[in-house]
C-alpha cells in the first residue's frame, strides 16, 4: 500500500517521524539560523549558522546577556550602539521576558558588524523557552541602499532640496547664472545675497538635528512666502542660503532683506519639550558689475556676509568697493 500524501497540520499533537528530522535538515543547510534559549535565559541549542554568526562554540556555556555584553565590548558579532550595554540588555529583556506564560512572537532586523542584516523573530512559548530564528536579508538591505541612493540622486537633479522644498544648490546657481549670461532689456544688474542662520549649530547640540531641521523648513517657507515672485531663494547647503534679488540696488536688498529678518515668527517645536526658537540670520549683499563671473560675485557677497558676522551677526551687510576681501576667513 502506498504512503498518504495528504497534508497533515502541523500542532503540538503532531505524529509524524519524518517531521522533526526535516525540520532539524532544513536548518543544516544555507544561512538562516537557529538558537533555542531556555526558561533560565541560557541558550540550549544552536545551529551553526547561530553559533557562526554569534562567535559561539558548541559546548559553551552563554545566556542571552552574556553574548549581547560580549557583543556590546568587543564590538564583534552583532552591532550594539548603546552607551550603556547594561541599561540596553535590561530593556531588552523587558520586551522578551515581560509577558511571561504567554504565546507571542517579535519580529525586527539586526544588525551584524561584518555587514549582514538577518530579519529575526523570537518565538515565545508558555514554558519561558524562546526560539530565535534569522533570515539573511543583506541583498535586500543592499538594494535598499541603492535605491536611496539613485533615489537621492534623483533629488538633487531635479533641482529641489528634499528638507526645505527649496531650489537647491544645483538649480539655484543654474538660476544666477542664466540671470548674469541674459540680463534683461533694461541691462540691470543682478543683486545677491548670501545668507547664514545665525548659531545654528546651538540649536542642533541643544535641541536635536529634527528639531534643526524643522527650523530650516520654517525659515525657507517663511522667507518663500514672504517673497514670492519677487526673489529667488535657494539652499546651498546646511545653514547656507542664496538669495537672487533682480532688479533691486543692495539699498533696497538690504531693506527687504532686514524686514524678512524682522519678520520671522519664531519656531514652535515639539521637541525636547514645546521649545520656542528665535531666528536671525547674517547676510551679504553684492550687486554684480559688467562682465563679472559669478564666483566674483559670490566671493564679494560672502565678504560682507563675514562683516555682518564679524559685527555681531543679526544684520546685513553690503559689500562696496572699498572693503578689503575676506575670501578664505569666512
Amino acid at each position: 500500500m502506498e504512503p498518504t500524501r495528504k497534508i497533515v497540520r502541523i500542532d503540538a499533537h503532531i505524529e509524524a517521524p519524518g517531521f522533526p528530522s526535516a525540520l532539524v535538515r532544513a536548518f543544516l543547510l544555507g544561512s538562516s539560523f537557529v538558537g533555542v534559549y531556555d526558561e533560565n535565559d541560557y541558550l540550549r541549542y544552536a545551529n551553526d549558522s547561530f553559533l557562526r554568526m554569534f562567535a559561539l562554540e558548541a559546548g559553551q556555556v552563554a545566556t542571552f546577556a552574556d553574548i549581547v555584553l560580549d557583543a556590546a565590548r568587543n564590538g564583534k558579532t552583532v552591532r550594539i550602539e548603546a552607551e550603556d550595554p547594561i541599561a540596553f540588555i535590561a530593556d531588552a529583556q523587558t520586551r522578551r521576558r515581560g509577558c511571561f506564560g504567554e504565546s507571542r512572537q517579535r519580529s525586527f532586523p539586526v544588525d551584524f558588524v561584518d555587514d549582514h542584516w538577518f530579519w529575526c523573530t523570537e518565538t515565545f512559548l508558555p514554558d519561558g523557552w524562546i526560539v530565535l530564528t534569522g533570515a539573511d536579508i543583506t541583498s535586500l538591505k543592499q538594494t535598499e541602499r541603492i535605491l536611496s541612493a539613485q533615489r537621492d540622486e534623483a533629488v538633487l537633479l531635479s533641482g529641489i532640496d528634499e528638507l526645505t522644498g527649496v531650489p537647491n544648490r544645483r538649480l539655484t546657481l543654474a538660476r544666477l547664472d542664466a540671470l548674469l549670461h541674459t540680463p534683461d532689456e533694461g541691462h540691470s544688474p543682478v543683486t545677491v545675497a548670501l545668507l547664514d542662520l545665525d548659531h545654528f549649530k546651538s540649536i542642533n547640540d541643544t535641541f536635536g538635528h529634527e528639531t534643526g531641521d524643522e527650523a530650516l523648513r520654517h525659515f525657507s517657507q517663511h522667507c518663500t512666502g514672504l517673497s514670492a515672485g519677487r526673489s529667488v531663494l535657494g539652499r546651498l547647503g546646511g545653514e547656507e542660503f542664496l538669495i537672487i534679488l533682480p532688479r533691486l540696488t543692495v539699498e533696497q536688498a538690504k531693506q527687504e532683506l532686514e524686514a524678512m529678518m524682522r519678520s520671522i515668527p519664531p519656531v514652535c517645536s515639539r521637541l525636547p519639550a514645546h521649545v520656542t526658537i528665535t531666528l536671525s540670520f547674517s547676510a551679504g549683499v553684492a550687486q554684480s558689475q559688467p562682465g563679472e563671473s559669478r564666483s566674483e560675485l559670490l566671493r564679494r557677497a560672502d565678504a560682507a556676509l563675514y562683516l555682518a558676522k564679524t559685527r555681531g551677526r543679526r544684520r546685513v551687510e553690503i559689500h562696496r568697493s572699498d572693503v578689503p576681501s575676506m575670501e578664505g576667513k569666512a
